[in-house]
């Protein structure tokens, strides 16, 4: 099975304070973005034993297993030299916390906390099937004037992901199919007196829309300015549209309703299918912008040493033509203004094999064009850009730590003063 080694990061920046969970008597230093104890009105640390942050639960929807864990932080020795901080940690999966218990991970009591060696040691084991990890951490301290300082975790984990697919198909796709909602309409007029309008079988709509909930229904013979709905309920499945009476025969019916348009990635320069209108379309998907990101990540286990080096990874925009196909003009300005309503609410996408957030920028508004595909065919287009993409494109290699120095033969050390430059 083909995999990449990539890095979750859970930095501890101002930024995502509001993800953060901090418990008593903890704080998120707003400029030097750390974890840190709070000191009291005198500038002392609070001597507790179950003082904890937790991060937010990352969900990379395309991690297989989780493959190291390394944490940037320090401790402080008191005038007698010895350690006075430390951090413990728990592993969960937003429901659970668990710890090593030497053989296990199992659920967490009170006062189980592992170092972080034990947790770099054995998270290899950690399940993954859940696709969800959090970090919870146990900051201590034994003597008042010190608090322990927490920059940031890293988690190696192993991923099968191809990046533009999880980018274009598993995310932007889905994210469009799941949000975009326009409304349409469609006018009935009754062969019979009716309490119910059947879309299924006596009165089917021309246009094959997916239609997702009723609007609203209106009898535009007598209430030509909508005034009074007459929506009752809608079976999504009979496809039936229960009135709150009877409406004689004649008289017509306005009946809105909201669909789920075809959201669709063009796979050919020549060729698009057009089976289904309304239609959303991606196409000439191109990265512009890009260049290599100038430092590389690496996940080590201090205990051994031993880890991982991932490079740096590849940068850049996906630029795309975004088309709005339909068979109707009114459709073609709903749902245009519906896309336009999206990129308006929707700041960034998430990525959905990664978990991270990208950028998302309309950069050509929306514009109709001439009706080059016939008579019945209606089209606009606007373009957006997924800002600053990462691929990583090059495998990781092991990495090792400095553990010791050694000095032989004669060192000769200059110190210099600052203010006189001697």
């Amino acid at each position: 099975m083909r995999t990449k080694k990539l890095i979750k990061l859970f930095r501890f920046e101002e930024k995502r304070r509001v993800d953060l969970a901090l418990g008593a008597n903890t704080r998120l230093h707003p400029e030097q973005h750390w974890l840190q104890l709070k000191e009291d009105s005198e500038g002392q640390y609070p001597l507790d034993a179950d003082l904890q942050v937790k991060t937010w639960v990352a969900n990379p929807d395309a991690v297989t297993a989780w493959a190291g864990f390394q944490v940037d932080l320090d401790n402080f020795k008191n005038d007698a030299g010895s350690i006075v901080t430390s951090v413990g940690y728990r592993l969960g999966d937003g429901t659970d916390e668990y710890f090593w218990n030497g053989g296990a991970w199992v659920v967490a009591g009170a006062s189980d906390w592992n170092t972080e060696g034990e947790v770099a040691a054995n998270i290899s084991t950690f399940p993954a099937t859940e696709k969800k990890l959090q970090v919870v951490l146990n900051l201590a301290t034994t003597d008042a004037d010190f608090t322990p300082r927490v920059r940031a975790v890293r988690v190696l984990y192993e991923s099968r992901i191809e990046f533009q697919e999880d980018i274009i198909y598993r995310s932007m796709v889905r994210s469009l199919r799941n949000e975009l909602r326009p409304i349409s309409d469609y006018p009935v007029i009754l062969l019979a007196d009716s309490t119910a309008v059947d879309l299924e079988n006596d009165y089917p709509l021309q246009t094959p829309y997916n239609v997702v909930s009723i609007d609203s229904v209106f009898n535009e013979t007598d209430d030509p300015d909508w005034q009074t709905d007459l929506f009752s309920s809608y079976n999504p499945t009979t496809k039936v549209v229960t009135l709150t009476g009877s409406v004689p025969a004649g008289k017509q019916l306005r009946i809105r309703f909201t669909y789920e348009p075809e959201v669709a990635v063009r796979t050919s320069r020549d060729y698009e299918e057009l089976e289904k209108v309304p239609q959303v379309l991606l196409e000439s998907i191109e990265l512009v912008d890009a260049y290599e990101v100038p430092s590389d990540e690496e996940v080590l286990n201090k205990a051994t040493g031993q880890g991982f080096r991932v490079f740096a990874p590849l940068m850049g925009d996906l630029e795309i033509n975004l088309a709005v196909i339909t068979d109707k003009q009114t459709d073609q300005m709903r749902l245009a203004d519906e896309v336009k309503r999206y990129f308006a609410n929707h700041p960034t996408l998430h990525s959905t094999g990664l978990d991270e957030e990208y950028r998302l920028w309309l950069v050509d508004e929306y514009e109709l064009m001439a009706q080059s595909r016939g008579p019945d065919i209606y089209l606009g287009r606007m373009m957006f850009r997924i800002v600053d993409v990462l691929f990583w494109t090059k495998d990781a290699a092991a990495a090792f730590a400095v553990l010791a120095l050694n000095l032989a033969g004669d060192l000769n050390v200059v110190v210099t003063d600052e203010e006189s430059g001697t």
